[in-house]
């Protein structure tokens, strides 16, 4: 890679590590998740922190998942009318809030690259499974433990491993 190249890519590197998720004014901006994913993982933690917008969470249910919000908040175990009402006034959601929709975009993205397919993915995330004890990935994501295990169990997966 020439001089020029490296330049350029540091550059668009840190334009994306600087343009927020979801700050577009009226809502998260239909590039969010490929924004989120471009960022390193230092600019995705100060994204977590900031506060992403709360129709974050409204897409990653009917974008990546193809469920009802409702369903997604149960799962993450958010209250649903904190988030709805944060959604109708445009409001950020707390770091909290924002680090499990996070966890939620950083594994439907790692299962789709290793199920190589979206729809696969998403219905991946929502079967129960014996890795798990009987519990569906999509309910683990509301703890760092359970999203470490959902992500072993997708590693373990893409290499052949048993678990």
């Amino acid at each position: 890679m020439s001089i020029t190249e490296t330049r350029q890519s540091q550059r668009k590197a840190k334009s994306i590590q600087a343009t927020p998720v979801g700050t577009n004014g009226s809502g998260a901006a239909k590039n969010d998740f490929e924004i989120f994913m471009g960022m390193d993982q230092i600019g995705q933690a100060h994204q977590i922190r900031d506060g992403m917008e709360a129709i974050i969470i409204s897409r990653i249910a009917s974008e990546l998942l193809n469920i009802p919000l409702q369903s997604l908040l149960a799962s993450l175990r958010l209250p649903s009318s904190t988030i709805n009402r944060k959604i109708s006034s445009g409001e950020r959601l707390s770091a909290s809030e924002s680090d499990r929709a996070a966890r939620t975009i950083l594994i439907y993205e790692q299962a789709r690259d290793v199920l190589e397919d979206g729809k696969l993915a998403a219905k991946w995330l929502q079967l129960a499974s014996v890795e798990l004890r009987g519990e569906r990935p999509l309910d683990m994501l509301d703890t760092q433990t359970g999203f470490d295990r959902v992500r072993d169990v997708l590693v373990r997966l893409e290499h052949g491993v048993g678990v």
